[in-house]
C-alpha cells in the first residue's frame, strides 16, 4: 500500500491514501525498544535456567539456586517490559478509534486475547449491537501469518457470536452483539487471564504518566467524538492491576 510522506520527523504516523492519519508501530522506537528488552531478558533468562539445571546435574545445588533466582529476575524485567509496550501500543492504536472499533495491531495473542475479552464482555453489558475488531493481515507477524485473526474468530466461535471478515478490510472483523450470545462469565473477570511465566505479558504504569499528560488534549480533540475513553481507561487500568 503507498502512502503519503511521514508527518513531520515521525515515521510512527503517516497519512494513508484516504486521507486518514494512522499509526504504526511497527517503526515506532519506543515500542521497538520496549520489546527488544523484553525479548533480551527472555534470552538471558533461558540462559540462566539452562545453566542452572546443569549445575544441579553436576551436583552444586548452591549454583543451581542462585542461577534459578537470577532467571527468575530477568523473566519480570521481560514480563514488565511487554507490559509497557502493550499499554503504549494499545493506546497509541486507539487514540482516534471510533466507540465500536478496538485495534490490536502490535498485541501478542495472549494480550489481545484478554482485551478483547474484556471489550466484548463489556459490550454485551451496555447493550452494543456491533464490534469491529482491527487484527491486521498479519504483514508484521514474524512469519508473515496472521496470528491474531484466527485468535479473535476462535474466542468468537467459543461465545456463540456471529462474525464475518469485513467485505471493506480483510484485517477487520465484525462482530455482531445483536443476537443472544453464550459468553463466559469469567471473561470479564480480571482473574480469568492466565499469568504469562512461559510467554509475553502485557501493561504496566511507566507509560502512565506520558498518558495522563497527553489525555487532556486527546479528550479535546475527540470531543466530537462519541468514542469512549472511560472504558478504554479501566481496559487498561485492569490490565495493569490483573499482571502486576
Amino acid at each position: 500500500m503507498s502512502v503519503a510522506p511521514v508527518v513531520g520527523n515521525r515515521p510512527d504516523i503517516y497519512v494513508s491514501p484516504d486521507g486518514q492519519v494512522d499509526y504504526n508501530h511497527s517503526s515506532d522506537k519506543e515500542y521497538v525498544r520496549l520489546r527488544g528488552l523484553a525479548d533480551q531478558a527472555h534470552k538471558r533468562r533461558t540462559e540462566l535456567s539452562k545453566q542452572s539445571q546443569e549445575a544441579y546435574q553436576s551436583g552444586d545445588g548452591e549454583r543451581a539456586h542462585q542461577l534459578s533466582v537470577k532467571a527468575k529476575e530477568y523473566l519480570a524485567q521481560a514480563d514488565q517490559y511487554n507490559r509497557q509496550a502493550a499499554e503504549y501500543v494499545f493506546v497509541e492504536n486507539n487514540a482516534d478509534s471510533e466507540d465500536h472499533e478496538i485495534d490490536l495491531h502490535g498485541l501478542y495473542v495472549r494480550e489481545a486475547e484478554y482485551i478483547v475479552k474484556q471489550r466484548i464482555s463489556a459490550a454485551v453489558q451496555r447493550g452494543e449491537k456491533r464490534l469491529s475488531i482491527i487484527v491486521g493481515k498479519g504483514n508484521h507477524s514474524t512469519d508473515g501469518v496472521a496470528k491474531l485473526k484466527p485468535a479473535v474468530e476462535k474466542l468468537c466461535e467459543e461465545a456463540g457470536l456471529h462474525h464475518e471478515v469485513s467485505k471493506k478490510n480483510a484485517g477487520v472483523i465484525e462482530v455482531d452483539l445483536s443476537e443472544p450470545s453464550r459468553i463466559p462469565a469469567s471473561w470479564g473477570q480480571q482473574s480469568s487471564e492466565p499469568q504469562y511465566a512461559q510467554s509475553h505479558a502485557i501493561p504496566t504504569g511507566v507509560y502512565n504518566q506520558q498518558q495522563q499528560q497527553s489525555a487532556p488534549q486527546q479528550q479535546s480533540a475527540s470531543s466530537g467524538s462519541s468514542i469512549d475513553w472511560k472504558l478504554v481507561v479501566r481496559v487498561v487500568k485492569s490490565i495493569i492491576r490483573c499482571f502486576k
